[in-house]
């Protein structure tokens, strides 16, 4: 039941690892054990099929696969497996001492009962063998009793032996005790299998359909499966090639029997129990299903379902708590039960529990329309909006347009709850109801719904359309208060379309007719978009003057215009301001109070950190914006994801790990409706390009962008942190006087602090350098350095310039000053974390390396999580510190210091410091 051979095998690198070094050890002489376990599905018997053909060459191989069907019958498991050695069997690897039933018969001998110790000494003979053996018993949950212990008895027994045993299972405590082998710890090997990474379930969709699919999607069908791969295929299996939809998961019937025979196979308590929290559908507390199945035994009862990887235990303020694996287990459990026995324990369920929760369970109950129920769910939904909750009042109206007898009040209901789905940024749940949507009746709240949930999916383009047929439509019928949300939804959609002009002509109808403070909101922060399209992001920031100075004192229903306050603010290089700006808006993210990306400003945050040269806290940021994108983002917030990571690696010297997240992003882009995306990935590729020194390359990238009328407002916008990249790159690559007019683009552009002296005066000193002006150029690139800090100092872009003076003065002959420059350059890549634009700058000042192999090893074994931790460490912040930065628990980072002192032989903080301080020396 476990694996299906057809399936495609990905991933599994360390699994794989440790599986051969165990069978180097076994043939070095030392028997070893391993013990593959998890859950049914996920891959156990895939990885030992994946092993075995990569070893079959240099060990005899004995195989058993459990029979559930002869699971009580003595020894059946032993007769199938020393069948093929016994003698005149197939290739006979050695003879025993002993015979089984089985095995008797076979040489027309006794048929007496064997004994465990006949047939372990039988297996032993088997596995003395010239050659090394592999013994594999695979789902051996369903290998009868005797014959596992006949096999823990031969294990026991193996002193000085090759031999390799991996056994796969999905009670992994169960099977070592009915083995009896718990005294070979030392022996022991354990893998326990999780799901497949993002990354990895991609590749499984790809080689399994032939196409690629969007991350997105991939990232929504991981969340709702744990990447187990028997759900993956459940689920691709039941379609017809790779989804348009990234959010169309549905129920496979053949799914719902596999899971529901592998319940089966618990015992009638477990049985009840997962039933029951399929229904639930969250972790219920022991005492509430206690009560539920009037049972005192459900601790007990449920620790079998953990064992085998059904359940999984958690706790909530000291109370037990239990739940399913993932959704996809929950969906088919629930789809497994019959509609009468459903309705049954929901019924019960509602007895039991208070609103909402009741409410839920007396819906999904309901046979029939219940009008008092209605009322009662339609009320709450009112009260909720009214007290701010949202995301609540959409799941009130949801219920209510299930329950509703009025076909006119479901219609309303519904679109209502999406409508709150969206503005609420829960995008995933908006459009699993978009077919229910579109088989409603025409009218502008149908427009603007199936508007919002265009822009959910990614397409702008069309999103624009529907919107501003609604606002028109709600003009029509005289709703200006309706018309004013939808001009401002309109206007939205138009700044991600670069549309200026009509961005601002939006905010004016808005402003005029509504004095809701959310719409108000909208519309000013439209307004100042538009403007800064128009004429640059200064211009923008004028139009943002109402705002209170300090970040903290902004209403929450101008969060949109903090978020873009920061954004100017960034693109004008008041870098410091940026990020007090968008670190407020980051950590409000309320829900109803942001119609833009929920991710804007932790990504606009990352290019702050890039720019200042904290890339540590870029990495930080980007992950957290990651993970936000992954709840409540949209496929463009995964392409801007992609798009910042690949130039992280890309200056960190990671060209693999660029190229990757660039070939993501564009896939992504490809899936979007409008423009935008297109200048974005071409900048991109521009500074990954760059990175990399290819500056044919990236004046090339950037010119196509920049040349484009279509992004004449978005050139304008980000002329600022792309003007450098261009000017540079086309001086290096010997077009000076193009060069020179992007040198006086830029010299115009209405920039803040210190970023724009300095990134015109490195331009300035890359034309004069490609003219031969060698000394107008080291002027330039000094007047640059000498730039007081203000607004932030850009640390990347000074190091840039202190590196090409360093190189400028060795071709000079100033050798000495020079080297001194290259080696000030090289001081700050390493703190930045740019180790390889660090080695350069110390290769190009004669020096050899600068970080010990031990440090530099150390610190790329690390993930990416745990060199943030470690980072921190190294600045000295505590744990409740660093859990705050990285929006984790105390208790997670406690995990992944525990796993990097354990990877490295670590004592103590004080000793992670040290090592992390001398990668920096």
């Amino acid at each position: 039941m476990d694996d299906d051979p057809s399936r495609p095998f990905v991933g599994r690198f360390r699994e794989l690892e440790r599986l051969r070094s165990a069978a180097a050890t076994a043939t070095a002489g030392t028997s070893t054990v391993v013990l593959v376990s998890g859950p049914m599905g996920i891959g156990k018997s895939a990885l030992v099929d994946t092993f075995v053909a990569s070893v079959h060459e240099h060990f005899s191989v004995l195989s058993l696969e459990g029979s559930a069907h002869e699971k009580n019958s003595p020894f059946a498991a032993a007769d199938r497996l020393l069948a093929p050695v016994r003698p005149g069997g197939l290739g006979a690897a050695g003879t025993g001492g002993g015979r089984t039933r089985a095995g008797a018969a076979h040489e027309g001998g006794d048929t007496a009962d064997p004994s465990v110790l006949d047939v372990g000494a039988e297996l032993l003979g088997a596995l003395d063998s010239a050659r090394p053996v592999l013994l594999r018993l695979d789902d051996a949950q369903d290998v009868d009793f005797n014959t596992l212990q006949a096999c823990g008895f031969a294990l026991l027994r193996l002193r000085g032996d090759r031999v390799l045993v991996v056994i796969g299972t999905d009670r992994p405590a169960r099977t070592v005790a009915d083995m009896g082998i718990k005294t070979m710890e030392r022996r022991l090997e354990r893998i326990e299998l999780g799901g497949l990474t993002v990354p990895e379930a991609r590749s499984y969709v790809r080689e399994r359909l032939g196409r690629t699919p969007s991350e997105p999607w991939v990232m929504t069908l991981v969340e709702w499966s744990h990447g187990n791969p028997l759900y993956l295929e459940a689920v691709l299996g039941a379609l017809p090639g790779v989804p348009a939809d990234r959010l169309a998961i549905r129920m496979p019937s053949s799914l719902a029997e596999v899971v529901a025979e592998w319940a089966r196979t618990s015992d009638p308590a477990g049985r009840r129990i997962l039933d029951l929290l399929a229904v639930l559908d969250t972790p219920a507390p022991v005492p509430l299903l206690s009560r539920l199945l009037e049972s005192d035994t459900v601790l007990a009862d449920a620790q079998p379902l953990a064992d085998r990887h059904m359940v999984v235990w958690s706790q909530e303020s000291g109370v037990p708590l239990l739940g399913l694996l993932h959704t996809g287990q929950r969906q088919a459990l629930y789809s497994a039960l019959s509609q009468p026995e459903r309705s049954r324990l929901h019924r019960r369920v509602a007895d039991m529990v208070e609103p909402p929760e009741r409410w839920w369970h007396q819906v999904a109950a309901a046979e029939r329309f219940d009008p008092g129920l209605a009322a009662t769910l339609r009320t709450a939904a009112r009260q909720e909006a009214e007290a701010g909750q949202l995301a609540l009042a959409a799941r009130c109206s949801l219920a209510s347009s299930q329950v509703d007898p009025s076909s006119s009040g479901r219609q309303e209901a519904l679109l209502s709850a999406v409508r709150l789905l969206v503005v609420t940024g829960q995008y995933q749940s908006a459009l699993h109801h978009r077919e229910r949507v579109l088989h409603t009746p025409t009218g502008a709240r149908r427009s603007e719904v199936l508007g919002l949930l265009d822009f959910a999916a990614g397409q702008d383009t069309s999103a624009h359309r529907q919107l501003r047929e609604a606002w028109t439509a709600y003009e029509a019928l005289g709703d200006r208060g309706s018309a004013a949300v939808a001009a401002a939804e309109s206007g939205m959609t138009a700044c991600s379309l670069g549309r200026g002009e009509e961005a601002m002509a939006s905010s004016v109808f808005a402003l005029r007719h509504s004095p809701d403070d959310v719409v108000r909101g909208m519309a000013h922060a439209n307004a100042a978009y538009g403007q800064a399209l128009v004429s640059s992001p200064a211009r923008g920031l004028l139009r943002l003057g109402h705002l209170p100075d300090d970040p903290a004192d902004v209403p929450s229903a101008e969060t949109d215009s903090l978020t873009y306050r920061g954004m100017f603010r960034m693109l004008s290089g008041d870098l410091s301001g940026a990020l007090g700006d968008l670190s407020v808006a980051a950590r409000r993210r309320n829900w109803g109070m942001s119609r833009i990306s929920m991710t804007g400003p932790l990504l606009y945050s990352v290019w702050c950190h890039f720019f200042l040269g904290d890339w540590r806290a870029a990495g930080r940021t980007l992950s957290v914006a990651r993970d936000v994108a992954r709840t409540a983002g949209r496929p463009m917030d995964f392409f801007a994801v992609h798009g910042l990571s690949s130039v992280l690696h890309a200056f960190a010297g990671q060209p693999q790990d660029a190229s990757a997240d660039l070939l993501e992003a564009a896939e992504l882009e490809l899936s979007l409706d409008f423009p935008g995306p297109g200048f974005h990935l071409s900048a991109t590729r521009a500074i990954v390009e760059f990175g990399a020194r290819n500056y044919e390359r990236a004046a090339s990238h950037l010119d196509r962008a920049y040349r484009d009328p279509a992004h004449a407002g978005r050139a304008r916008l980000y002329a600022l942190p792309h003007l450098p990249i261009l000017g540079v790159a086309r001086a290096r690559s010997g077009e000076v006087e193009r060069a020179a007019q992007v040198l006086r683009r830029l010299e115009a552009a209405d920039g803040r602090g210190a970023l724009h002296p300095i990134a015109c005066d490195w331009v300035r000193g890359a034309v004069a350098r490609a003219r031969g002006d060698f000394d107008g150029a080291a002027l330039a690139y000094r007047n640059a350095l000498a730039v007081p800090h203000g607004c932030g100092d850009p640390v990347l872009i000074r190091t840039l310039v202190r590196c090409d003076l360093g190189e400028l003065l060795l071709e000079r002959g100033e050798t000495d000053s020079g080297a001194a420059a290259l080696r000030e350059a090289e001081s700050s890549f390493r703190v930045m974390g740019a180790d390889v634009l660090a080695e350069q700058a110390r290769s190009r000042a004669g020096d050899g390396p600068g970080t010990t192999t031990t440090a530099r090893d150390v610190w790329g074994d690390l993930s990416d999580r745990e060199k943030d931790v470690a980072d921190l460490v190294a600045r000295g912040w505590t744990n409740r510190e660093i859990a705050a930065e990285l929006c984790l628990s105390a208790k997670t980072v406690e995990y992944h210091l525990g796993n990097i002192y354990t990877k490295h032989g670590l004592r103590d903080r004080r000793e992670l410091r040290d090592l992390v301080q001398e990668r920096l020396a």
